[in-house]
């Protein structure tokens, strides 16, 4: 085996295992696309009571536009595709530029491009697949960016999303300061619910900061930038693709001789092979067995941006959702005070403060603030076990190794009701909130291509791509850090590992979004 086998072909290999194991997943765990668009159909023909003939015409033409969407779809799109223009955010995972389809149709749309090679080195696959993943499942989403398309070529990836020409939150604090506890009310509740949406998908967004809400041209938030998102499923597990790939060498007996520190230590691949052990039981389907024993209940990984970073996060701790709410009231108090509380002169300092948060805790008495302002601060900015919104999260705190929940528990769906009872948030309406007229509307706009709102927090120290971030490591260190995978390693053979693993590691990761989702106006035009 050993002579005929070489390290390009488990590459291959293993790339074409992840495609059809994750592809079939995809289409046996849920109803397809379309089944669910005819539904919808179906349900707006009931709801408005159409007639015979009105009901078959709108079939007809749901049929005919259905047709010209998967026409669409199997039309490879490049970013050649795109007219790009200006830069408009850059970070480690690469840059977002302002751009327009060749065509001039579809509007303006914020292209995200990410270098697949640096975030292959960093082992950053799987957090590359949960967020295109958790933008698709988003799809119609009121409080979540729209992805209008995902595609790729063999450098780089593209998610084309709506333009956001409001900027992000962060420039608005940056331009105004310190806002008053009205409008920080509505902020705040919007955010809850941009929140909550992220959730209710089965997502813990472990990135909840001012810069990751951006402001849409009537002045309402979306959140964004899910690089760091977590869902618990096994195709969003980095250890899943190293199973896959160190299984076959596991079973072929390749020899991978890694770098030269590497083959210093010796013992790094024996390590690695010990680890891999993904034998499934006799008799069992594959991709349910994966679903049973693949699925983490608990969130272990320390990543997101230190001033807005949990506790329990920081100690190394299993977390779950409430990591978000901490991050909120965060931000709250940002919003109050025009700093957030663990503010620090490095990662270090801000960490330290975390870590001693009842140390450094404290609301400038010069402010007033009323006893539900203070109280909602109180309840976010807490360990997590009396965080409020933990009510659901109960059992996680009692959990034990021999009494699992019957299903994952790192994420309730209804985890926000707690939080929207609080009095700070009594004058809300929720159910409104998203049709009143917001406290700040982007103004004194020359187009739909300017980009005045994004000047501040592209040129800040904070920039858009600091989520990107892992904790423990800057963006100059990310970049040389070395290749996480030893097969990238391979002084003989990775860079070639590397090429192929950019050409094949994300199959599937194409999306075009069908168009006016829902919408009674066009019956589903699109």
């Amino acid at each position: 085996m050993k002579e005929f086998l070489s390290l390009r072909d488990i590459e291959i290999a293993s790339n074409a295992k992840i495609y059809l194991e994750t592809y079939f997943d995809r289409i046996l765990s849920s109803p397809s696309p379309r089944s669910l668009r005819r539904r919808a159909l179906e349900r707006l023909i009931k709801e408005l009571s159409l007639g015979s003939k009105e009901a078959a015409r709108s079939r007809n033409d749901w049929r005919a536009k259905e047709t010209e969407y998967l026409r669409r779809c199997r039309t490879k799109l490049q970013i050649r595709d795109f007219n790009i223009s200006k830069m408009i955010g850059k970070g480690s995972f690469g840059c977002v530029k302002l751009a327009r389809m060749e065509n001039g149709k579809g509007g303006v749309f914020a292209v995200k491009t990410i270098e697949k090679g640096p975030q292959l080195k960093r082992g950053q696959e799987a957090h590359l697949r949960a967020e295109r993943d958790l933008l698709v499942a988003g799809e119609g989403s009121r409080w979540i960016v729209p992805l209008v398309a995902s595609f790729q070529d063999d450098e780089n990836l593209y998610l084309a999303m709506e333009y956001m020409i409001g900027g992000d939150f962060l420039g608005l604090l940056i331009d105004k300061g310190a806002l008053g506890e009205g409008i920080a009310r509505f902020y705040a509740a919007e955010m809850v619910l941009c929140i909550e949406e992220v959730h209710k998908l089965g997502f813990i967004h472990r990135d909840v900061k001012p810069d990751n809400f951006c402001i849409t041209a009537s002045g309402h938030l979306k959140i964004c930038d899910f690089g760091l998102a977590f869902s618990g499923h096994w195709a969003h597990d980095g250890a899943y693709f190293e199973q896959q790939r160190w299984g076959l060498i596991k079973k072929t007996q390749v020899i991978v001789g890694g770098d030269t520190i590497d083959k210093r230590t010796g013992n790094a691949l024996a390590r690695v092979l010990n680890s891999t052990d993904s034998t499934i039981p006799h008799g069992e389907r594959v991709l349910s067995w994966r679903n049973k024993s693949g699925r983490r209940r608990m969130a272990r990984s320390i990543v997101g941006t230190y001033q807005y970073m949990a506790p329990e996060i920081i100690r190394d701790h299993a977390y779950d959702a409430r990591c978000d709410w901490w991050s909120l009231g965060v931000v709250i108090y940002e919003i109050l005070f025009g700093h957030a509380p663990f503010d620090g002169e490095n990662r270090e300092e801000s960490r330290l403060k975390v870590l001693s948060w009842r140390d450094h805790l404290a609301l400038d008495r010069t402010i007033p603030l009323s006893h539900q302002t203070k109280s909602l601060i109180h309840s976010l900015i807490c360990e997590k076990e009396t965080r409020l919104g933990s009510a659901t999260y109960r059992i996680n705190d009692d959990d034990t190794s021999d009494n699992l929940p019957p299903n994952p528990n790192y994420v309730y769906q209804n985890d926000a009701e707690e939080i929207k009872t609080h009095p700070f948030f009594a004058p809300v309406n929720w159910r409104t909130l998203h049709m009143q007229i917001p406290p700040f509307i982007p103004g004194g706009l020359l187009d739909e291509t300017d980009t005045k709102y994004f000047i501040n927090s592209f040129s800040s120290s904070s920039s858009s791509g600091s989520s990107a971030e892992s904790s423990d490591e800057s963006e100059e260190e990310a970049l040389q850090t070395r290749a996480k995978d030893m097969l990238l390693r391979d002084k003989e053979c990775g860079e070639e590992i590397l090429e192929v693993r950019k050409k094949g590691a994300f199959r599937g990761y194409t999306y075009v979004r069908p168009h006016n989702m829902g919408s009674r106006k066009s019956l589903f035009a699109y």
